[in-house]
Order: C-alpha cells, then structure tokens, then sequence
C-alpha cells in the first residue's frame, strides 16, 4: 500500500533504532536520508513509495505497489545500500548497483536524472547561446 513519507520516515527510523548491527544502522540511516531528499523537495508531490519488509520502494505513478516499474532500495548487513530498478521478472536484467550510505541521495539523483524521473534543471540563456550560434 502506498504511504506517505512520514509514515516511511518513521518506519525505517523504527528499524534503525532497533538493529544491533551497526553496519546495518549505517545502511539505513542511508536509506532514511534519501527519504528525507524525497519529502523535503518537490518529488515529494511526484513520487510514490511503500515499504516491503526492509525495504523503501519507489515509483512514478499512483498506483497499486508492484503493478509497474519501481526503485527498490534496501539497506544490507555489510553496510551498503542496493538500489535495484525492477521494471522486468528477470533479475538478471534489472539495472542495480550497491552504495555506501553516505553517497546514497547522490545515487539516487544519478538515477531519477538519467530515467528522467524528475525535471531536468535549465539554464537562463542556454536558448539564446543555441540562436546566436546558428546565425
């Protein structure tokens, strides 16, 4: 089920606070970190997510968990965070890759940039320096 981010926020606070491993409390004080970039912006009002057991998952559109595409985060013993795009059954085919936690919302830009899942900023101007170099 869909959740606001508090919810989310609160719910992986919850798992940190009691985990004993503090690799794995690395992990998801990483994981709650890219949850705090996704609330405090404007993706709050873009993206969507749920909780699966430990895990944050993340998609575009409004509707039921795990019907489409989605960014699946999740916080590992060793301390890293996997991030795995699930937009097929196969694993072998999915796009995913391992981070440490304090790189996390830097992996998390990386990825809603190149599957463009959030606006891409503009330059003032850029249009006028295309026009005065095709004259």
């Amino acid at each position: 089920m869909i959740k606001d981010w508090e919810q989310i926020a609160d719910y992986f606070n919850a798992m940190r606070e009691r985990s004993s491993n503090e690799a794995m409390r690395a992990a998801l004080t990483g994981v709650k970190e890219a949850i705090d970039f996704i609330n405090q912006g404007p993706l709050r009002q873009t993206l969507f997510g749920w909780t699966s057991v430990g895990d944050l998952c993340v998609q575009q559109a409004d509707i039921q968990p795990y019907s489409g595409p989605y960014l699946r985060l999740s916080p590992l013993a060793s301390g890293l965070i996997e991030f795995r795009y699930v937009d097929t059954a196969i694993e072998r085919r999915q796009w995913h890759r391992t981070e440490v936690p304090n790189l996390a919302i830097q992996r998390l830009e990386t990825f809603f940039d190149q599957l463009c899942w959030r606006p891409r900023p503009t330059q003032p101007g850029a249009g006028d320096v295309n026009r005065r170099n095709s004259n």
